[in-house]
């Protein structure tokens, strides 16, 4: 049985291109430690973006207004 991962996400209001590798970062680690990694709190910007991209078919988006989890604010920078 895969483990949850919720990962708010709603302090993307402008989402850029660092935005989504990010997230595709955080999915694919996620699913080296055999866990779903679940969007919550996904604004109108991002989920547009997430579907002009063709990835809103790769990550799971948890319904409007559920939140959990820690965010992209959280997580320490790279680089």
């Amino acid at each position: 049985m895969k483990r949850i991962e919720l990962y708010d996400v709603s302090i993307i209001e402008r989402p850029t291109r660092d935005d989504l590798e990010r997230l595709v970062r955080r999915r694919l680690d996620a699913r080296r430690r055999d866990h779903e990694l679940v969007l919550t709190g996904v604004g109108e910007r991002l989920r547009l973006l997430l579907a002009v991209t063709g990835l809103d078919e790769v990550f799971t988006i948890a319904p409007a207004g559920e939140t959990a989890g820690p965010g992209p604010a959280d997580e320490p920078e790279s680089g």
